[in-house]
């Protein structure tokens, strides 16, 4: 009789293989390698979570030499030793089995099918049912009615369940033959011999008839084909050692008990630790929810509900000058001008007050504008932008702002995932606490404040409080601003774009000589490559491959190509923007609020998203028309600010070379001068193909390119590439010399930074592993040059909305798209608020070179025209 025990054996060394091979190479800012682990990891949760194990144990071969070596020396012999990548892996995954408190296994001598086999046949013994995780086949000789084995596949995710019918599906034959067919075919990877000759289809066709190797060599005159005996016959003791090779061992001397492996809590502080260390984010993020809190005096705080406005007078006529206090905001959803607020809770002394909102917000959170616009009252708030935009929809103004978590963490370290009040106070306070807990939240927000300000940097602490904080400022007044978009223009491109794509489809369709799913790669591959028998370009692991690059390397060499390259075009355009954005218009506006990610990008930019509005297509004709739709309110009109060649600018001024300060300083066109310098042509002969070429150069060298990537944009072979970076550097020693002395420096300092002194850590520079040291490299040099032109604009920001703010304006900043400030500003200001933004834009930082702006304005996004 089974019992209701389920044992779980796990091969440590497939999984681990599997993982490594099937991740690119991760690792953490020490340059510890973690994919193998971090794949391990996926694949263990989502198997117990599936399979739900009452006990679970881990298998490892301890080292090359085991028994069947010794009867076979070159059993495994071309197998080559690990990755370094990988070896320090194992000892990780066994630090990380220790503290989940799964037990392994390890034996001199064996290997770990042979402790998986012996293990399971105790478990059968005992009436206890098992499941063997493995990616080697060699484990389905051990399938029964007890025991079933789960084989990964391919990559982390294809895994097969195989029980004793899916074996015989598989294979023709019950598992226990499986090592009978493998004594004749043999196994390459594991340097078993078999029968020369003899493949799986010979081998299952003889143990079919003969049912195993003895009755094959006791009847050899029964099994058909002359060639076949003479093979069987010359290599009886290959095929006997080969079935010894590969039986699993089920009766190896180990003495424990099934219950030695009963599946338990892990040890959550030092998983907590271990996964800190490894920088497994997601799985932190998992575990907040399992373990709870782990910090004891988290479990009691008791809070006290603000019931009514004289609750919220008191609380505020007690707090003084020196107090310092926490807030912390439930919603229901993470966009601010979309949520509701559900709850507020304030940390005060030690003490946490809450108010739940209820239905009534507009009337009790009026209880609580005094406190939050009050100045003198200092508050700490984790992403107080979204806070800032929240109680902007009730008509409160959120001042006296101490400091905001989550830019301190982005200061310190921008590669944490910050946005995650839990999630950073794992980080740093080794808490574990989950979302459904705000008053634990808001409790610790203090403590991670002192943290993370107590060792900052000078540097970091002006960056922080004279930039960033303010920043979040201006962009909450932006999100709040919105920009005004036309629906019916939307609706108007919408129809057009559904009518040309009908077309396209009717022709593609009328071309490939009836219907398919176009959207489909493998459908569409078949129609080009084997209907109508196009030129295979690529293939990939499931086909064709129809990219884009593909079918423009294919465009004239069938009518039906251009068909299908527009209908994706305009396909991505309708769907991705123009039928996107009408669900993202505001009802209550009229306006579409984006949110700025200022604490996300390592090189200090700020992205857009909910909607994107730093990706609104510009290149083509077809998607600037969505620009039309972006529009300037009743007799206003939007100005759009751009710095002309800015990351060019800024490469001068820190590399301080002379001949790159003198083209800026001259006004002399940069992409023509270098032109001239690498083509050696005067620069009164530079023309429109040279000057392409010379600017993709330009900036290729900007962001670290390869003379492969070079090549790729330049349409030039890889040697004239690395010809024309050579050219630049010698035209540029400057630039040269700051490629050297900047990755130097991120060695030794473990970081590079920006002209604001914001740092991006790079450990990767002394990686050993040369593909991985070469894009930290890519990342050193790229990371001061971009990282302080997003410095400089957003010094610009900040000054022209303090000259705004100043003069009492009108004018107001919309969006910001890299290089570019786009404002709506009313007629009546026109003239005044172009020079507060050009004077803001060209004085936000000194650099050694002048910084250029250019000015247009329209009534829409789409019809700009130059302002001089």
């Amino acid at each position: 009789m089974m019992s209701d025990k389920k044992l779980m054996l796990i091969d440590g060394n497939s999984l681990l293989y599997r993982a490594f091979y099937a991740l690119p190479l991760l690792h953490n800012r020490e340059g510890i390698y973690t994919n193998g682990v971090y794949g391990f990891l996926t694949m263990y949760n989502r198997i117990v979570e599936q399979e739900k194990p009452t006990h679970i144990v881990v298998a490892f071969d301890m080292d090359k030499k085991t028994f069947r070596t010794e009867r076979f020396v070159d059993y495994k012999a071309n197998r080559s030793a690990p990755p370094d990548e990988l070896t320090p892996q194992f000892q990780l995954l066994r630090d990380v089995l220790k503290a989940l408190k799964v037990k392994y296994i390890e034996v001199p001598g064996f290997e770990a099918d042979d402790i998986i086999g012996t293990i399971s046949k105790i478990a059968e013994t005992q009436g206890v049912s098992s499941i063997i995780v493995t990616g080697d086949g060699d484990n389905l000789q051990l399938v029964s009615d007890s025991v079933k084995v789960l084989m990964t596949k391919k990559g982390i995710t294809d895994i097969q369940l195989y029980d004793i019918n899916k074996v015989i599906e598989k294979w023709e034959v019950p598992p226990e033959k499986m090592i009978e067919i493998k004594a004749l075919m043999g196994d390459s990877s594991d340097n078993i011999p078999g029968v020369p000759g003899v493949g799986a289809k010979t081998a299952i066709k003889l143990i079919k008839q003969f049912n195993k190797l003895e009755n094959i060599y006791e009847n050899l005159d029964q099994v058909s084909g002359k060639k076949l005996k003479e093979r069987l016959a010359e290599n009886r003791d290959k095929a006997f050692l080969s079935r010894e090779l590969a039986e699993i061992v089920r009766d190896m001397d180990l003495d424990i008990e099934i219950d030695e492996f009963q599946k338990s809590e892990p040890d959550y502080e030092n998983l907590i630790q271990i996964y800190k260390r490894l920088e497994f984010n997601n799985f932190l993020a998992t575990l907040n929810k399992k373990a709870g809190s782990t910090a004891k005096e988290l479990e009691k705080i008791d809070v006290i509900e603000l019931e009514c406005e004289e609750d919220v007078e008191k609380l505020i006529k007690q707090i003084s000058k020196d107090d310092l206090l926490s807030l912390y905001f439930k919603t229901d959803y993470h966009h601010p001008m979309w949520c509701n607020l559900k709850s507020i809770y304030i940390e005060f002394r030690k003490q946490v007050y809450s108010l739940n909102i209820g239905e009534k917000i507009n009337y009790k959170i009026s209880w609580l504008k005094p406190f939050f616009e009050a100045k003198d009252i200092k508050k700490l708030i984790h992403n107080q932008k979204f806070v800032q935009v929240l109680l902007s929809r009730y008509g409160i103004q959120l001042r006296g702002i101490e400091c905001d978590t989550m830019l301190l963490t982005y200061i310190n370290d921008s590669q944490i995932q910050n946005e995650s009040l839990s999630n950073v106070i794992l980080q740093y306070l080794n808490v574990t606490v989950t979302e459904d807990n705000p008053e634990c939240l808001v409790i610790k927000i203090q403590d991670l404040y002192q943290v993370l300000i107590k060792d900052l940097p000078q540097d970091l602490k002006y960056l922080l409080y004279n930039v960033e904080i303010p920043l979040s400022n201006t962009l909450g007044k932006m999100e709040i601003a919105g920009i005004k978009v036309n629906k019916k223009i939307l609706e108007t491109i919408s129809e057009e774009f559904s009518i040309r794509l009908s077309k396209d489809e009717e022709r593609i369709y009328e071309l490939a000589g009836g219907s398919f799913n176009i959207n489909s790669p493998k459908q569409l591959g078949k129609v080009l490559f084997e209907d109508l028998g196009l030129r295979v370009v690529k293939k990939t692991k499931t086909g064709y491959s129809t990219g884009a690059e593909v079918l423009e390397e294919l465009y004239d060499e069938h009518e039906i190509i251009p068909y299908i390259l527009d209908y994706r075009h305009v396909s991505k355009l309708k769907s991705t923007y123009v039928d996107a954005l009408q669900e993202l218009i505001h009802v209550d506006t009229g306006r579409v609020h984006t949110i700025f990610k200022q604490a996300l990008t390592t090189t200090g930019r700020l992205s857009s998203v909910e909607p994107n509005l730093q990706n609104i297509p510009i290149k083509m004709e077809e998607g600037r028309r969505i620009r039309n739709a972006f529009t300037a309110k009743d007799d206003w009109y939007l100005i759009s600010a751009d710095y002309s060649q800015i990351d060019l600018r800024a490469l001068a001024h820190i590399s301080e070379d002379a001949t790159l300060i003198e083209t800026f300083k001259k006004g002399i066109d940069i992409h023509t001068r270098t032109a001239s310098e690498i083509f050696n042509v005067d620069i009164s002969d530079v023309n429109s193909d040279l000057r392409r070429r010379a600017k993709a150069v330009n900036f290729g060298i900007v962001y670290g390119i390869s003379d492969f990537g070079l090549s790729r944009d330049t349409g030039v072979s890889r040697k004239e590439a690395k010809r024309y970076i050579e050219e630049y550097l010698d035209s540029y020693p400057g630039v040269r010399q700051y490629m050297d002395n900047i990755v130097e420096f991120g060695k030794k300092h473990g970081y590079v930074e920006t002209v604001l002194k914001r740092r991006r850590y790079l450990p990767d520079l002394n990686a050993k592993n040369k593909m991985v040291q070469s894009f930290a490299k890519r990342m050193a040099l790229n990371t001061p040059i971009q990282g302080s032109s997003a410095d400089i604009i957003k010094l610009a920001m900040l000054k022209i909305n303090d000259e705004i703010e100043t003069r009492k304006l009108k004018s107001q900043l919309l969006i910001q798209v890299h290089d570019d400030l786009l404002l709506e500003v009313p007629k009546e200001e026109i003239e005044e608020t172009t020079a507060i933004v050009k004077e803001a834009m060209e004085n936000a930082y000194s650099l050694k070179v002048p910084l250029e702006v250019s000015l247009n304005i329209g009534r829409n996004w789409y019809e700009m025209e130059e302002w001089k």
